[in-house]
């Protein structure tokens, strides 16, 4: 069952590989690699770096404004990014100019928080490994005593490829999510004075893919791929629409800040309570 799975991962990291723009090629989408600078990092600052690619850096960069209007005033947010396979930790760790960029981050000794998001080809072919996880992480410690490790986990790319909801989850990253709790499990072990914790804002896409085709989204989301503003994606690949980023932005605030989504102003641009879907996410995976 284990090579099964591992087959299918494999088959959708390949998809991975290929989402956010250019692949392994680094490019992206909105021609900023980076957001910020170490010379930026203030030490009087909440301050979270988010290494990765595509299927997390809208969330990250949204985060900032999340955490301030929740009263996280010092959140200060700065984004290493390279788009598909090439953002997984094992490329990032890879890449010297990558991780000469990270590094000078981390070097700083003021980051709070750092986030890496799955998957690198290690982990793709073991599900239970990936050593440039622990090389970020032990950078981190060391130059961070008190930093906190945080691991992301997105969702399957083309979902137009697959004819509902139902076929959209089936062997999906639902699928790979308890193996990267289990390689967090790892890391917390190897490193018992830092916090790791992991999040699947990921899930967010297969619920709201099924609600979509219930009828329950008709006040917000006409078509499942299309402009941003009303559809659930923005292209084939499965770059998030509007309010996919806007829910899962929730679920990183609340990974990072513990800040329960409800207690966040209403999202008036939406007829359905956006808050409410994403807290339901958040307690299933808190059942896990």
């Amino acid at each position: 069952m284990q090579k099964k799975l591992c087959l299918l991962v494999v088959i959708l990291m390949v998809s991975v590989s290929l989402s956010g723009c250019l692949g392994r090629g680094g490019g992206n989408t909105d021609g900023h690699n980076s957001r910020g600078s170490p010379e930026d990092v203030n030490a009087e600052d909440y301050n979270v770096l988010y290494i990765g690619h595509s299927f997390g850096r809208k969330f990250a960069v949204l985060l900032e404004d999340y955490a301030h209007t929740a009263g996280e005033s010092s959140h200060a947010q700065y984004i290493e990014f390279s788009g598909g396979e090439s953002g997984s930790p094992g490329f990032l760790w890879e890449d010297a100019e990558h991780q000469a960029n990270i590094k000078d981050f981390l070097d700083t000794g003021e980051i709070d928080v750092l986030i890496m998001i799955c998957c690198s080809p290690e982990f793709i072919e073991t599900l239970d490994t990936d050593q440039a996880l622990w090389n970020f992480t032990d950078y981190a410690v060391e130059k961070n005593s008190d930093v906190r490790i945080g691991l992301a986990m997105p969702w399957k790319v083309y979902p137009g490829e697959y004819e509902n909801a139902s076929e959209y989850a089936t062997n999906s990253t639902l699928d790979l999510y308890p193996y990267w709790g289990n390689l967090s499990d790892d890391l917390r072990a190897d490193y018992p004075g830092t916090e790791v914790f992991t999040f699947h804002h990921g899930a967010l896409a297969y619920e709201m893919r099924e609600m979509f085709e219930a009828g329950d989204l008709d006040g917000d989301i006409q078509r499942l791929q299309g402009p941003g503003a009303t559809s659930l994606f923005t292209d084939e690949k499965g770059h998030a629409g509007d309010m996919l980023v806007d829910t899962g932005t929730l679920i990183w605030l609340h990974a990072v800040h513990g800040i329960d989504p409800m207690d966040m102003p209403e999202f008036t641009q939406w007829e359905v309570d956006i808050r409410q879907i994403s807290k339901d996410i958040i307690d299933e995976q808190n059942q896990d």
